[in-house]
C-alpha cells in the first residue's frame, strides 16, 4: 500500500489523543512520531487520522516478518483457543520444548544446545550474564562503547550511551568493564582487570542503538581467541540482529565464529514479547534449579507465534529479501551522497543500514537529522534514528515489504537525504 498523507502531520485525532497521553501517560516514555496507529498492515502503518505510512522503524526491529502476518496470526489464534497461560514453571507445555528444540538446531554453534525463554531483550541479556557467572564463577563483565543491552540496572550498567538511558539512575553496577567497539580491531591493551576475573564478554554483531556499526571480521575473530584464551564465556546480542535483518537468521554466520551464547529477542515472535538465550548446553546447565525463569517467560501464545515466524522466514527467505534491500539502500544513498555533503556514509548488513548525518566540520550534526526525519514523517515514512551522537538514520523496514512500496520509500527517503 503506497503512503498517503491527508492530514497534517500528526493530524486532529492524534493531537487530541496526544492531550490524553500528555494527562496520563508518564511522561518518561516517549514517542518519536506523535501519530497514533489504528491498523498495520505489511509494511503499512495507517493513523487514527487515515494516514497511511510506510514502516522503517518496524517497532524498533520486531516486525521483520511485516505486521499482521496472516501465519502468525492464525498460530496465535489457534493457541488462544486451547488456552493462554498455564506458566512454565507450573505446568509446562509442548510449544516452549518444540521452540527450543527448533532454536537450539538453528544458531551457529556447532556444539549441543539448550534454551530458556523470557520477555525482553534486556532480560535476555540479563540472564546471559547470570548464566555466564554461574557457569565460571567470576563476576566481571566485558563490554563495549555504543553498546545498548537494556533498561534493567544490570543491562542499562551495560549500556554506552548516559542520556537518556543513564541519567539520573546512577550508581550502577560494578565490575562492568568496557572497551571501544571493534570496527577494525580489538584493542586489548586498554584493558585494566586481569582477564581471567571476566565471566563473558557481551558483543552486538552490528551495534544497534550505537548507530548500526558492524564489528570487523577480524575483531570478532580477536575477541573468540581471547574468550578462548581465558575461559571466557562469548555472548553474541542479537536482540536486534537476529532473523533475518542482517541478510542470514543470525548475524553470527557472516563472522566466521561461534559465540557460546546468543541473546534473542524483537523479531522472534511477530511482535510478541518474547525473548531467549540459546548456548552451549553445558553453560546454559550450570544454574541451579529454579535460578532463572520468570512468571510469563516463554507464554505459549508467544511461543506459537515464534515457531510460526521461524517457518516464514526460511519459505519466504527474508535473510535472501534483507540483502536485496540493503542493495537497494546503499544504491540510493550513494547515488546522492555527492550532492549531500552532509552524508559522510552508509554502514550496516544486510537490510540493518545506518546512514552518517554530519555538519561542514565534519562533527555529528543531530539537528540535521532531526529535521530529516521530520521530512520523512510528513511525507509518509516513518523512521527512527540511532547513534551515540544522535546522527544515523536507521532502516529497520519489515523484510516482507513490496517492490512498489520499497520504491516508493526509497524515493521518499531520498528526498528527506536531500534537505539541507
Amino acid at each position: 500500500m503506497k503512503a498517503n498523507i491527508k492530514t497534517a502531520i500528526p493530524g486532529p485525532r492524534s493531537i487530541a489523543l496526544s492531550k490524553k497521553r500528555s494527562a496520563t501517560v508518564a511522561n518518561g516514555h516517549g514517542s518519536v512520531s506523535g501519530v497514533f496507529i489504528d491498523k498495520a498492515d505489511g509494511s503499512n502503518l495507517i493513523d487514527v487520522d487515515g494516514n497511511v505510512f510506510i514502516d522503517y522503524a518496524g517497532g524498533i526491529g520486531t516486525m521483520n516478518i511485516g505486521h499482521s502476518h496472516p501465519r502468525v496470526l492464525a498460530a496465535i489464534k489457534e493457541q488462544v483457543d486451547k488456552y493462554i497461560h498455564p506458566c512454565f514453571t507450573v505446568a509446562p507445555y509442548e510449544l516452549y520444548v518444540t521452540l527450543a528444540e527448533r532454536l537450539s538446531e538453528l544458531v551457529p554453534i556447532s556444539a549441543d544446545c539448550k534454551a530458556a525463554f523470557f520477555n525482553s531483550g534486556a532480560e535476555s541479556v540479563e540472564n546471559a550474564v547470570k548464566i555466564s557467572k554461574s557457569f565460571t564463577g567470576r563476576n566481571s563483565i566485558l563490554v563495549f562503547s555504543h553498546a545498548f543491552h537494556g533498561r534493567t540496572q544490570m543491562t542499562m550498567s551495560m549500556t554506552y550511551k548516559e542520556d537518556p538511558y543513564k541519567k539520573g539512575f546512577g550508581p550502577f553496577i560494578p565490575n562492568i568493564h568496557r572497551l571501544e567497539f571493534p570496527e577494525i580491531d580489538l584493542d586489548l591493551d586498554r584493558l585494566e582487570i586481569d582477564p581471567k576475573s571476566i565471566a563473558c564478554a557481551v558483543i552486538e554483531p552490528v551495534a544497534g542503538e550505537g548507530g548500526f556499526i558492524p564489528a570487523s571480521l577480524k575483531a570478532m575473530m580477536q575477541l573468540r581467541e581471547f574468550c578462548n584464551e581465558h575461559d571466557i564465556i562469548m555472548v553474541a546480542d542479537e536482540v536486534q540482529t537476529g532473523f533475518g535483518r542482517t541478510g542470514s537468521l543470525f548475524a553470527m554466520s557472516q563472522f566466521g565464529v561461534e559465540p557460546d551464547m546468543f541473546t534473542l529477542a524483537k523479531s522472534i515472535a511477530g511482535g510478541l514479547p518474547l525473548s531467549g538465550v540459546v548456548g552451549r548446553a553445558e553453560i546454559m546447565d550450570s544454574v541451579h534449579v529454579g535460578g532463572i525463569g520468570g512468571t510469563f517467560g516463554g507464554n505459549p501464545v508467544a511461543c506459537a507465534a515464534a515457531l510460526s515466524v521461524l517457518d516464514i522466514m526460511e519459505d519466504e527467505k527474508l535473510p535472501q529479501r534483507a540483502i536485496q534491500i540493503g542493495e537497494k539502500i546503499n544504491t540510493m544513498v550513494k547515488g546522492i551522497m555527492n550532492s549531500c555533503p552532509w552524508i559522510s556514509g552508509i554502514r550496516g548488513l544486510g537490510a540493518m543500514q545506518g546512514i552518517v548525518i554530519i555538519d561542514e566540520d565534519h562533527e555529528p550534526d543531530k539537528e540535521h537529522t532531526s529535521r530529516i526525519h521530520q521530512y520523512a514523517l510528513e511525507n509518509g515514512l516513518i523512521m527512527i534514528t540511532a547513534g551515540t551522537d544522535g546522527n544515523v538514520i536507521r532502516t529497520l523496514m519489515p523484510l516482507t515489504i513490496r517492490d512498489n512500496d520499497l520504491d516508493q520509500s526509497l524515493e521518499i527517503l531520498s528526498n528527506a537525504l536531500k534537505v539541507p
